[in-house]
């Protein structure tokens, strides 16, 4: 152990002996004339010596250099080995050990953390972007083009597509921002939550993005809204209607039975039969406004599903049916494709056939001035998931209309309410599931239903 941790010393101190026997033997050989080639090697050996000291005197610096390179991280990190005992000598080496293995386990444990930040990120749910001051997208996790419709997000300017100006106004921010956005994206209408947060990181502006699609939220907080609505406007027609219809029936049988109307009298300017006629249509449009009232409670408050397996060609088959007379009238095409492993489905029939009545419905208003109209029902699967078109050739809907289409009552029908789609659209989601509308102008449309 004295030997190795002194080892460095030994070595230092033979090689200074060394140089200083070599000029005496040097000097010796000068007396003799016949040893010139002998002092001519006794300089080179001296020269040599010299340079191997220097070299000799630096490792310790060099080993030390190599050391606080790995620490540093500029060459592969490692504890120095036995041999750099001989260097440093035994207590420093194994300082020196210690000092390596504690900071290559923190390295480690470093490692592991960002490997688990970075899991992280990747895997939220939330789509995170960040970009720099010129707009160059520094880091993005699998989310953000997700949520967006996307693939990948190439760029700043590509977001612009989705929704114009929406790329300049994150790369405008300069302080804290949260909005609410509207995307449409292959005709998947979005509703998006946007944050966004500014910081400086060296000397640069850092933008971080956060996206999260609140579409269902939004969803489901408009159809309590609209069915705490129907219930307010149910109770007060209501009570207004039924009076009116009970005095007007009540005044349209006295008026038959020829018993006098003491209250009432003779209208002035009014006959017996014009009265009588007045009171009628007052009377059948109280009932009708009392039937359009039943048919929205109907409308909103849906009753939840009941599921069973049920044969997917009774369904076509019913649809056809239905609308065998309105198809021939209006020259219609109707083809039916299948899946043939395909056989059954899950499903409340009676609320997925009112569903596919609506989007029929809304396929034969769309196809009355197209030449050679078709309607495709096409069932089939992907990702895993149950899926049902209804497709339709017909002039297809613009950016503008297809973003509309997620508000209640909003329709295109001349005399439509607009609650077949959105009747529709809850059906799906009481069965977990989805209704996405893809149509461009020109180019027909597409309602798909995701079980």
């Amino acid at each position: 152990m004295m030997i190795k941790s002194g080892y460095f010393s030994i070595m230092l101190i033979s090689q200074a002996a060394l140089l200083a026997i070599t000029p005496v033997i040097f000097a010796i050989t000068l007396g003799n004339e016949n040893l010139v080639i002998t002092r001519l090697n006794i300089i080179i050996i001296w020269l040599l010596q010299v340079g191997y000291l220097i070299y000799y005197m630096h490792k310790p610096t060099r080993e030390l250099s190599n050391i606080l390179k790995s620490f540093s991280g500029i060459t592969s990190f490692a504890a120095p080995p036995e041999s750099k005992k001989e260097i440093f000598g035994i207590q420093a080496g194994k300082e020196l050990k210690r000092i390596t293995e504690s900071i290559s386990s923190l390295r480690i444990q470093k490692e592991k953390e960002y490997q688990l930040y970075h899991k992280c990120i990747e895997n939220a749910l939330t789509g995170l972007l960040a970009i720099d001051e010129s707009g160059k997208i520094l880091a993005s996790n699998k989310a953000f083009p997700s949520i967006l419709g996307k693939d990948k997000i190439e760029s700043l300017e590509k977001l612009n597509d989705l929704k114009g100006g929406l790329g300049d106004f994150i790369s405008s921010v300069n302080a804290e921002t949260r909005k609410m956005i509207t995307v449409v994206n292959n005709g998947k209408i979005r509703k998006i939550y946007l944050s966004i947060s500014v910081f400086r990181q060296d000397g640069r502006i850092i933008r971080i993005i956060a996206i999260q699609d609140i579409s269902n939220e939004i969803a489901i907080q408009q159809v309590e809204t609209m069915q705490r609505f129907v219930r307010m406007m149910s109770h007060e027609i209501l009570n207004s209607v039924t009076p009116i219809n009970l005095m007007s029936a009540g005044l349209i049988m006295k008026y038959r039975e020829g018993s006098p109307c003491s209250q009432c009298g003779k209208t002035k300017g009014l006959s017996s039969n014009e009265t009588l006629e007045i009171l009628d249509a007052i009377k059948k449009r109280s009932k009708g406004l009392a039937a359009f009232v039943e048919s929205f409670k109907q409308t909103y408050n849906i009753p939840k599903p009941v599921l069973y397996e049920t044969d997917i060609d009774d369904i076509f088959k019913q649809i056809n049916s239905l609308f065998r007379e309105q198809l021939s009238l209006q020259g219609i095409r109707l083809e039916i494709r299948r899946d043939k492993n395909i056989q059954r489905v899950v499903a409340d029939r009676k609320l997925i056939e009112q569903v596919l009545i609506n989007l029929v419905l809304n396929s034969c208003e769309a196809l009355k001035s197209v030449k050679s109209p078709v309607i495709s029902l096409s069932l089939y699967t992907s990702n895993g998931r149950l899926v049902l078109d209804v497709s339709d050739n017909g002039h297809g809907m613009d950016t503008a209309t297809l973003e509309k289409l997620a508000l209640p009552f909003f329709t295109t029908r001349e005399k439509g309410t607009g609650s077949g789609l959105f009747f529709s659209r809850q059906v799906m989601r009481l069965h977990n599931g989805d209704l996405k509308i893809l149509s461009e102008k020109d180019n027909g449309t597409t309602v798909r239903l995701m079980f």
